[in-house]
């Protein structure tokens, strides 16, 4: 069976997390998987979407493409997939004013309506496809490689002061959520000076009064540095946007062992059983106090660590989704 993704780029998350790390996986169950980026030239484009019929199955990976392009990929491909972790119908948290973008919603009902099957990465996702004029939606989780993102050691936890090192990795465009987190993290670093925080990213803020270590974000450095923090911090919004994220970087905490804290969402809630394997939080403020509720309990971290990370395994590590993945093409393509 011959199966295409089509993608915007193979160094976005969405596909390196929900394609690439899961090639050769597909590959020992004998499925020839290929993933291109969509050429931005015309011809180039053209000369793509004339090879379409010689794949089984073409899968398009979160692009909303212009109607005339979407048509031609509908027509060129036998079985079409679109593929999408993000709630790609709405504009997102750094835009100022209203979600609904009208030219993205009506690209996602094209879509939606004339796809075979949508592989969405929540549940919320579903709902918004269902909406939208889908016929057929499956929740299909980002899964995190547990082979990869494995436990560092104690020892590497701890800085050499020995405070609590509280970790943040993401994206530029993501900074907005740790930002609302400065107000009362700044306000506890009056109280106690036994902390501080490690920011993973291509930008970086200076709205903290704690000590604060910068890190690049990079691919060959992530797992280590994500090793480095004693414990993990998700903090999101709760909007139409934020909604239809998957918690990615908490599952990526937890494969490494770490506590973690998260804003409370439909998502999360399915991943974190409070108090088990960690620790959830309905607004920034009340994020910092489980964050203190950490630090005055730091005895308990290796074993909500590894709590978190038995919760995982099997559920939404790699191999696991990458299975639930093929099994889906092998029942369309009969």
């Amino acid at each position: 069976m011959k199966i295409l993704f089509l993608t915007a780029s193979l160094k976005t998350p969405s596909t390196r997390f929900r394609v690439l790390q899961n090639l050769e996986i597909w590959r020992g169950l004998g499925l020839e998987v290929a993933a291109l980026p969509l050429p931005k030239n015309n011809w180039a484009r053209c000369k793509l979407l004339y090879i379409l019929p010689n794949y089984d199955i073409v899968v398009l990976q979160k692009r909303l493409l212009h109607r005339h392009t979407f048509s031609l990929l509908r027509r060129r491909a036998k079985i079409l997939l679109y593929d999408f972790d993000d709630a790609v119908m709405f504009s997102d948290s750094n835009k100022e004013g209203d979600f609904f973008s009208e030219h993205k919603s009506l690209r996602f009902a094209a879509v939606a309506k004339s796809a075979d099957l949508l592989l969405a990465g929540n549940e919320y996702l579903k709902t918004q496809a269902l909406s939208a004029g889908a016929r057929r939606v499956e929740v299909v989780p980002t899964g995190v490689d547990c082979n990869f993102f494995t436990p560092g050691s104690e020892s590497a936890k701890k800085s050499v002061d020995s405070r609590l090192n509280v970790g943040w990795i993401g994206s530029k465009a993501n900074l907005i959520y740790l930002k609302a987190l400065a107000q009362p993290l700044n306000l506890l670093y009056k109280k106690r000076q036994d902390f501080k925080l490690t920011i993973v990213c291509d930008d970086f803020t200076d709205v903290f009064a704690c000590p604060v270590e910068k890190i690049s974000w990079s691919a060959a450095n992530e797992v280590t540095d994500i090793k480095n923090f004693s414990i993990g911090i998700m903090p999101l919004a709760d909007d139409p946007w934020t909604k239809g994220k998957c918690a990615f970087k908490l599952l990526q905490y937890m494969a490494c062992g770490l506590p973690a804290v998260a804003s409370t969402t439909a998502v999360t809630r399915k991943i974190i059983e409070p108090l088990q394997n960690g620790l959830l939080a309905e607004t920034p403020a009340a994020m910092v106090e489980k964050i203190v509720w950490l630090l005055d309990n730091r005895q308990l971290l290796p074993e909500l660590g590894r709590q978190a990370r038995r919760s995982i395994v099997g559920v939404y590590d790699s191999e696991t989704i990458a299975l639930s993945y093929a099994e889906i093409f092998k029942q369309l393509a009969g």
